[in-house]
């Protein structure tokens, strides 16, 4: 049965507060699919300077989070380039930017930890057997910035690697908590550890307002951030989830997918996400199955 969402933006008296409602859709999953984004909300005031603006957090909060890793040659070793997310058993969404590779081989997807250094039990590295870059997608504009990566493999589901919701364009009403999330280099080091932090999402009218982003963001891109800056996830976050949760439903959902990586942290320079439910239709026919 579909459920509901339609926009608004509300920000409280000096800031304090914010309502998120936007138009989108969310049905209830599949069989296939009914335990995806289950996860208890996260009700986030994170403010340390790290993700930019994230704190560290167990990956068994995030289990659908993943690195998107990269050999160029066989002399170094992999290292991230983007994130993305677990979508199903074989499948994960990353931005189209980080799907501009020659041979799939020389990707590896990484899942269950929270820690890139660290390997343990949890721990699930995957090959990439198949990319699928939208059609339409336009480097400059960042148009249409969506892939899907199958994999070889299925992935193994468990407490630290489980997939997320995604949503439909059905019309709805819900309250949305929304947090980024991706592995972020410590000060000092290069070492990616998995943080999160909360964020609003932002007008489209404001958001391409002269002083933002100057009438560049189209209508299928949210704005996500703060309006001061400081919450941002930078480069190795491009392709990264946007997590949503949808109270009605007592799940998360992938509502958006990060498609900018640049002016980060920067005062009214808000995260550029992908909305996902507008292209709902195009995921599913692309990996040929239903999340209904």
């Amino acid at each position: 049965m579909g459920s509901f969402m339609k926009v608004l933006f509300f920000v409280g008296a000096f800031g304090l507060g914010s309502f998120v409602f936007y138009n989108a859709g969310i049905s209830n999953p599949s069989v296939r699919h009914r335990e995806c984004g289950d996860r208890p909300e996260r009700v986030g005031k994170f403010r340390k300077p790290r993700m930019i603006g994230g704190e560290d957090v167990s990956v068994d909060v995030w289990p659908w989070q993943v690195a998107v890793l990269y050999q160029p040659n066989s002399s170094v070793p992999f290292s991230q380039v983007c994130g993305g997310a677990i979508i199903d058993d074989y499948w994960i969404m990353t931005a189209a930017s980080c799907a501009d590779v020659q041979n799939q081989r020389k990707l590896l997807i990484r899942a269950g930890s929270s820690r890139l250094d660290v390997d343990d039990e949890f721990t699930q590295s995957l090959q990439v057997a198949r990319i699928i870059k939208h059609e339409l997608f336009n480097p400059v504009t960042l148009r249409y910035s969506i892939a899907l990566f199958e994999m070889e493999t299925p992935f193994v589901f468990n407490e630290f690697v489980y997939p997320i919701c995604v949503p439909d364009n059905m019309a709805a009403d819900h309250k949305l908590s929304c947090h980024i999330t991706g592995y972020n280099a410590q000060p000092g080091g290069d070492i990616g550890v998995l943080q999160e932090a909360n964020v609003f999402i932002m007008s489209r009218s404001l958001c391409n307002k002269p002083a933002y982003w100057n009438y560049t963001v189209s209508a299928d891109m949210l704005c996500v951030g703060e309006y001061g800056g400081g919450v941002d996830g930078c480069e190795t976050n491009l392709g990264g989830p946007l997590n949503c949760f949808v109270e009605i439903e007592h799940r998360y959902y992938l509502i958006g997918i990060r498609v900018k990586a640049t002016s980060c942290g920067e005062p009214n320079r808000p995260n550029i996400y992908l909305k996902v439910y507008s292209l709902y239709y195009w995921i599913e026919r692309e990996m040929n199955i239903s999340f209904h």
